[in-house]
């Protein structure tokens, strides 16, 4: 069984999957901060059995720092009852894009400071801008030739992305947060 969690935003979206191909369930749910919450809930009504668990997929960033954190933690817990399953993280940038795969896009992602995170896939799905903060005139400007897209992330994406990701060692990984938590940031302003 494959438990995929996208938290970067302020949607939780869960898929469960038999397989990378087979997904036999999905839900997107809308609540400011109540991802650990309504992720507790989903799981305990499913009934899920931890320890038939092979893979959680999460999302790495960039996003939301305590929703990031959220899905995270939850992936280490698993880890406390079932010592085999497996982690994969998927950039929230690459899977909004996956969306348009075969185009020249531009996934972003609302930032702080009127900025937005940002990478650029081309048509082959090949990375060609680094995920970073960027201003979103200076993207207009410089990739005419791309659909800029804003969308949520999905945990089915995350689950299509994943099998041709590496797994990752879940106790020395490190989110993908592009920039500080605003504690930590207004601390130094």
């Amino acid at each position: 069984m494959i438990i995929a969690i996208e938290t970067s935003t302020q949607f939780l979206s869960i898929a469960i999957a038999n397989s990378y191909d087979d997904i036999i369930f999905e839900i997107n749910y809308f609540h400011p901060f109540s991802h650990c919450e309504m992720l507790n809930k989903i799981l305990y009504d499913l009934k899920i059995d931890f320890s038939k668990v092979d893979e959680i997929i999460i999302s790495r960033g960039p996003g939301f720092f305590t929703s990031l954190r959220i899905s995270l933690a939850f992936a280490k817990a698993i880890k406390i009852f079932n010592e085999n399953v497996k982690f994969k993280a998927i950039s929230s940038l690459k899977n909004i894009a996956f969306k348009l795969k075969g185009y020249n896009v531009i996934p972003i992602m609302k930032a702080p400071k009127n900025m937005v995170y940002a990478c650029a896939f081309d048509e082959n799905f090949n990375l060609i801008l680094e995920e970073s903060i960027y201003n979103l005139e200076f993207l207009k400007s410089e990739f005419k030739n791309f659909i800029i897209f804003e969308d949520v992330p999905s945990a089915r994406n995350l689950i299509m992305l994943s099998k041709f990701e590496n797994y990752i060692d879940i106790e020395n990984f490190n989110l993908n947060y592009i920039r500080e938590p605003d504690a930590v940031y207004n601390k130094r302003s």
